[in-house]
C-alpha cells in the first residue's frame, strides 16, 4: 500500500537526479512518488559509436570484403540483400574514403592490423541499470559511474508517496539482452545530438546479480489539457511511459493508491470561468432548418464547419457532396441504375459509366471511372456515401431521367467529374497525412464551388450570402491555437515539439483545439477522428522513412508480421483492421509511398526489429489496442462522428500514446 512516511523513507536511499521536470500546463502542483527499483551494477566495454564515420551499410560491405575477398557490385547485392543501386552508391564511398581500390580489394591501413578489426583493446567500465518492481520492466536509462559521476543519492526526504512494489520482481536479475536494449533506447535519444554509444556483444556483459535497492524521485502532476495525470522521467528525458503504465496498473487494481489519486483530484478541482468564444458563436445559415435536419441529417451535418473552426475544411467539402449526391440517388428511381451496374461485368464498368456520362453532357473518359464491386452496392443500401458509387448511380439515372439535377449541372459545370476527383486527391492526401496539415483560417476556393453544385442538386439546400465564419470572435480564436500549442508542447515536450515537422505540428494543434472546446457531454468528433488519423500516420511515415523493406515475398506479409507481434508481447493476433490491409498497399508503403495508417501498421511491424518491438510492448502494452481504436474511429471519413467526451478523450490517449512511444523506437 502506498504510503507517506518519513521513517519508511529513512530504511531507503533515494536517488534525485534533479533534472528539470518538463510540466508546464499543469493544475496546482507537481507531486513526488517514491519508485522502488533495484541497482544492478554491469560491467561492459565503452567507446563512442560512429568513429570510422561509416553507416552500417557500409560497415557490411566492407566486411564482406574483409572476410571473403574482392567482389563485384551484383555479388555483393546478392549476399546482403541490398538493392543494387545502393550497392554500388556504398562501394564509391568507400573508395573515396580509400578503404577499397577500384577492383573492390580492401586497402591495408597502416595502423589497423585488419578492417573492422579493433585499434585498441577495449576499455571496460562500470554501468548502472535500473529495473522498477511494479511491472518488473528495465528503465531505458544507464548510469554510468565514475569518480566525477557518482550516483546521485539525496540525503534530505521531502513528503513522498511511496509506491507498493510486487515481490517477484526482486528475484531474477536482468540479462545482457535488457542491457543491449537499453543501450539502443539510449542510442536512439542520442540520435539528435550525434552521439551515441557502439553496441558491445552479450559475451563483453557481465551484470551483478546481487542488486542495491533504492527509489527513485519521480514527479507527477496532473494535466489541464486533460485532467490526467504525467509521471516525468527521474532521469530527465521527458516522461516516462513505462513508469505511467506501471502506475495505471496499480490504480486499476483499486485500493489506496486510486484513492489518494482520486483525492488529489477533487482538491485540485475548480471551475473555471467561461471565456469569450466558449460559445458557439457561428451564425446559424438556412439549410440548419428542421426541414432539412430530418431529410438530409449527414449532409447538414458535413455542411457544418467543425466547432473549433470558422470555415469548412477540404474534408467536409467533399463530403457534402458525397452526401447530396447521396440524397439524390435516394430521390430517384434506383432500381434500373443498379441492376445496369449488377447484370454489366465489373470489368466494363468504367466503359459503361463513360458513355452514360457522354450521352448527358459530361466530359468523361474511361480511366476517370472504376468497376463498382458488389460490396460498395451492398455498402450504399446500407447508408454508406462513397464518391465512386454515388457518381455512378446518379449518372445512370440521368441517362434515363430527363429531369435529372445532373443534366442541370452538365450544361454549368460539364467538367464536373475531373473537379470532383480533383477535390477527392485533395482530401486523400489529407486525410492520410500528406501535405500541409492547413488552418482553414480562410474559405477554401473549391467551397463556393460545392454550394453550387450542392443547391442545384438539392434545391432546398440554401447558403447565407456570406461565409458560415462571420461572426467568430477572433481574438479568442487566437488565443484557442496559442492554448493548444501550449498544450501539445506539455504534451510532447518543447524539444520533441519543434522536432515533429509542421504538418505534424499543425495536425496535432488541430486536434488540440477541438479538444479545448468540448465542453458538453457529447459532440461530432469527425475533425478530431480525422486529424489524429492524420498524425498517427505521419508519424509511422517518418519512422519508416529510409528503411529497407524485408526480403520477403507479399503474400508472406500478413503472417509475418502477426508472428512478429505475437512475439514481441504486442498482441497474440493481429486486429482485424490490419489482418485485412491489402498486400500491395503494405508493399507500396514499404516502398516509400504510405497507402494507409494500416498499411503503414504493418509495414512498421514487418521492418521493425524484435528489440523495438518488445520495447514498445513493455512501455504500451495497448499500442495494437490503439492503432486498431484510431482507424475503427475514422472509418471512411464522410459520416458525423457523434462521441461522448470520454470516448473522445479515450482516442486521444490512443493516437497520442502511440505518436510517443513512435518518437522513442
Amino acid at each position: 500500500m502506498p504510503r507517506r512516511r518519513e521513517d519508511f523513507a529513512m530504511s531507503l536511499k533515494f536517488l534525485d537526479y534533479s533534472d528539470p521536470v518538463p510540466f508546464s500546463g499543469i493544475i496546482g502542483k507537481a507531486r513526488n512518488l517514491a519508485w522502488p527499483v533495484h541497482a544492478y551494477r554491469v560491467t561492459l566495454p565503452r567507446a563512442t559509436d560512429g568513429g570510422d564515420g561509416l553507416n552500417p551499410f557500409e560497415r557490411v560491405v566492407l566486411k564482406l570484403l574483409d572476410a571473403i575477398g574482392a567482389m563485384d557490385a551484383s555479388t555483393l547485392a546478392d549476399e546482403t540483400r541490398i538493392p543494387l543501386d545502393l550497392v554500388n552508391s556504398i562501394l564509391l564511398r568507400l573508395r573515396d574514403k580509400a578503404l577499397i581500390d577500384e577492383h573492390n580489394r580492401i586497402i591495408e591501413q597502416e595502423d589497423d592490423d585488419s578492417v573492422g578489426g579493433e585499434e585498441n583493446a577495449p576499455v571496460f567500465v562500470t554501468a548502472i541499470l535500473f529495473r522498477e518492481l511494479v511491472t518488473g520492466k528495465v528503465l531505458p536509462f544507464l548510469h554510468w559511474l565514475a569518480e566525477t559521476n557518482p550516483l546521485r543519492t539525496k540525503d534530505e526526504v521531502r513528503q513522498f508517496l511511496t509506491i507498493p512494489l510486487d515481490d517477484a520482481h526482486k528475484v531474477n536479475p536482468p540479462a545482457p539482452r535488457d542491457v543491449i536494449s537499453v543501450l539502443r533506447a539510449v542510442n536512439k535519444r542520442l540520435t539528435v545530438s550525434g552521439g551515441g554509444v557502439s553496441m558491445p556483444s552479450v559475451q563483453q556483459i557481465t551484470i551483478i546479480r546481487q542488486p542495491e535497492s533504492y527509489c527513485l524521485d519521480c514527479p507527477i502532476a496532473i494535466q489541464k489539457s486533460d485532467g490526467e495525470f504525467r509521471i516525468a522521467d527521474p532521469f530527465g528525458n521527458g516522461f516516462s511511459l513505462i513508469l505511467e503504465g506501471a502506475f495505471e496498473k496499480l490504480l486499476d487494481q483499486g485500493g489506496e493508491l486510486a484513492e489518494w489519486l482520486q483525492r488529489w483530484k477533487l482538491l485540485l478541482r475548480n471551475p473555471s470561468p467561461t471565456k469569450p468564444g466558449d460559445t458557439d458563436q457561428r451564425l446559424r445559415e438556412p439549410f440548419e432548418s428542421e426541414v432539412n435536419l430530418q431529410r438530409y441529417p449527414k449532409l447538414v451535418a458535413s455542411l457544418r464547419p467543425s466547432q473549433e473552426k470558422q470555415f469548412r475544411s477540404i474534408a467536409k467539402i467533399y463530403a457534402s457532396i458525397e452526401w447530396a449526391l447521396f440524397y439524390v440517388c435516394c430521390r430517384s428511381p434506383l432500381e434500373n441504375a443498379i441492376s445496369k451496374l449488377k447484370f454489366t461485368g465489373q470489368s466494363q464498368h468504367p466503359k459503361l459509366l463513360e458513355s452514360a456520362a457522354l450521352s448527358i453532357g459530361l466530359e468523361a473518359q474511361e480511366h476517370n471511372f472504376r468497376p463498382i464491386r458488389e460490396g460498395k452496392i451492398l455498402d450504399f443500401h446500407s447508408g454508406k456515401a462513397e464518391l465512386d458509387t454515388v457518381l455512378a448511380i446518379n449518372i445512370l439515372q440521368a441517362q434515363m431521367d430527363e429531369s435529372h439535377p445532373l443534366r442541370r449541372i452538365a450544361i454549368s459545370h460539364p467538367s464536373i467529374i475531373s473537379q470532383l476527383f480533383g477535390i477527392k486527391k485533395m482530401r486523400d492526401e489529407k486525410q492520410h497525412g500528406k501535405g500541409n496539415a492547413g488552418k482553414t483560417e480562410a474559405e477554401l476556393s473549391e467551397d463556393s464551388f460545392m454550394r453550387e453544385i450542392v443547391h442545384l442538386l438539392l434545391p432546398d439546400i440554401n447558403f447565407a450570402d456570406r461565409p458560415s465564419g462571420i461572426g467568430a470572435d477572433m481574438d479568442a480564436r487566437a488565443d484557442a491555437v496559442l492554448d493548444a500549442r501550449a498544450s501539445i508542447q506539455n504534451e510532447f515536450s518543447f524539444r520533441v515539439f519543434n522536432h515533429l515537422g509542421t504538418n505534424l505540428q499543425n495536425r496535432l494543434i488541430h486536434a488540440e483545439r477541438f479538444w479545448h472546446s468540448c465542453k458538453e457531454d457529447s459532440y461530432d468528433a469527425r475533425s478530431f477522428a480525422d486529424d489524429l488519423y492524420a498524425a498517427v500516420q505521419s508519424s509511422f511515415e517518418k519512422h519508416l522513412d529510409g528503411k529497407l523493406p524485408p526480403y520477403m515475398s507479399d503474400s508472406e506479409f500478413v503472417s509475418a508480421a502477426e508472428k512478429k507481434a505475437s512475439a514481441a508481447g504486442l498482441s497474440d493476433a493481429l486486429p482485424k483492421c490490419l489482418s485485412k490491409v491489402k498486400t500491395l498497399a503494405i508493399r507500396q508503403t514499404l516502398q516509400g509511398s504510405g497507402q494507409t495508417l494500416g498499411a503503414c501498421a504493418m509495414a512498421f511491424l514487418l521492418i521493425s526489429d524484435g528489440d523495438t518491438l518488445r520495447l514498445i510492448a513493455d512501455s504500451q502494452p495497448s499500442f495494437m489496442e490503439d492503432i486498431a481504436n484510431v482507424i475503427a474511429k475514422r472509418g471512411h471519413g464522410n459520416e458525423p462522428l457523434d462521441l461522448p467526451k470520454e470516448d473522445i478523450k479515450k482516442l486521444r490517449k490512443s493516437a497520442y500514446s502511440i505518436i510517443k512511444i513512435l518518437l522513442e523506437a
